[in-house]
């Protein structure tokens, strides 16, 4: 579960920004939009958090970059410990020129398996700075706190903790695994909040075996929306093509070239083993006779025929699969733009599977970004809702409707957003 995440100098966002999954105190949609956690957990709240909450603001106010900086932050944590220069390639707020002298700041707040943690870290100048871990079963402890390369750990001897000597361009939880450390338990709750948690972007493709997973559950669960939906689509299955052997020099030689030539052609590809595939998906329809009677089926795939299935239809079909995984395993999930290319009933029907008590059991949560304002006025609870917005440096803000006074619950969102109240926007007119 998401608590909260903050984030200071990074991309657009330049002064510390929050986005809150802790509810307010505010009744509206509460049985169904909230849920309760432990009163150990979250002191000094009323102890609910959202099972959702949508970012909406105007093109190239930031919107996106919320979600590209906690995505950035996993990114970190997965990769400091290899080769790649991940931290290198942390972006700082462009348009001051003495931001590249501040520190950028990932902090999040997480509850794992009964626990509730703070994690973060800064860097600057291409380098971890600092990093930190407290815990919480009953009272907030710490689990370690780093700062350049001074470790202290909570248990172990500050001598014994000089010993461990951790490169400036790795984080410390990322390699931690390699001591026999008694924290080593508390660290690999947030690894494993990381390691699950769902991030999509419009370009971003995940891979399409999440519908062969679970018996097809996932597979017959997305039919049944896009019955629902009235696509067309009568079924779904996976096409693995194996394509090359990556310990072949001429193999990979050869797909490199294809990619070089078709980059479309390869959309998703996955490896298992020595062996790698492409993954694309087979969408069928009925085909009818003259007396409107099922006569047999066209199969099409959703990437090597693109075009024939609509672009919205392809991005649903890309990530439907995680949605419903998360749902099912209660996962955090971010995805942008999720009203892109859809009909608002499809995207307002997607929201309504979290903002559920039967569809969503396990309390799984999704962050989203959105352009249909439509959407704020459908059952949405104000701390749910946020917006985003740009000033004349082209500093992005991030702010929540409920932060916002003389708001009343009967006030049509919508129309109070487009008119200015809450973000600035783009004037379009030309007179």
């Amino acid at each position: 579960m998401l608590v909260n995440f903050r984030f200071k100098n990074c991309r657009s966002f330049y002064e510390e920004t929050e986005l809150s999954m802790e509810t307010v105190k505010d009744n509206e949609h509460r049985e169904i939009n909230t849920f309760s956690v432990d009163d150990n957990l979250l002191k000094g709240s009323n102890n609910e958090l959202l099972k959702s909450a949508v970012i909406f603001g105007g093109n190239a106010s930031g919107k996106t970059n919320v979600l590209k900086a906690l995505a950035y932050m996993k990114n970190v944590l997965l990769l400091s410990a290899s080769q790649f220069p991940i931290v290198a390639h942390n972006e700082f707020y462009a348009f001051y020129d003495y931001a590249r002298e501040e520190e950028s700041i990932y902090e999040v707040e997480i509850i794992q398996n009964e626990s509730y943690y703070i994690y973060g870290f800064s860097l600057l100048n291409g380098v971890v700075k600092s990093e930190w871990l407290d815990r919480r079963k009953e009272r907030l402890t710490p689990v370690f706190k780093r700062v350049d390369n001074n470790l202290e750990i909570s248990g172990l001897p500050k001598q014994a903790s000089k010993l461990i000597n951790i490169s400036p361009y790795t984080l410390f939880l990322s390699v931690s695994n390699n001591f026999q450390l008694d924290i080593n338990p508390y660290i690999e709750d947030v690894m494993e909040w990381f390691s699950k948690l769902l991030i999509v972007f419009e370009k971003d493709a995940n891979i399409l075996d999440i519908y062969t997973l679970e018996n097809g559950k996932y597979r017959e669960q997305a039919l049944k929306i896009l019955k629902l939906a009235d696509i067309g689509i009568r079924d779904i299955r996976v096409k693995k093509d194996k394509i090359a052997n990556v310990t072949d020099f001429n193999d990979m030689l050869r797909v490199n070239a294809q990619m070089q030539i078709n980059p479309m052609g390869m959309r998703q590809l996955k490896q298992e083993e020595k062996n790698l595939y492409n993954l694309d998906l087979e969408t069928f329809f009925d085909v009818y006779d003259r007396k409107g009677k099922v006569k047999g089926n066209v199969d099409v795939l959703l990437f090597k025929h693109a075009g024939f299935n609509s672009e919205g239809t392809e991005r649903l079909l890309c990530y439907l699969g995680w949605v419903l995984a998360a749902l099912d395993q209660g996962r955090v999930i971010l995805i942008d733009e999720i009203d892109a290319k859809l009909h608002f009933l499809v995207a307002d029907y997607l929201l309504r599977l979290f903002n559920s008590i039967d569809k969503n059991p396990k309390n799984a949560q999704l962050i989203c970004t959105a352009h249909n304002v439509m959407l704020m006025d459908e059952d949405l609870r104000r701390d749910q809702i946020y917006f985003t917005s740009k000033d004349e440096f082209g500093e992005s803000r991030l702010v929540s409707l409920s932060d916002f006074n003389n708001v009343r619950k009967n006030d049509l969102f919508s129309k109070k957003y487009l008119a200015g109240f809450y973000a600035g926007l783009p004037d379009m007119r030309d007179d």
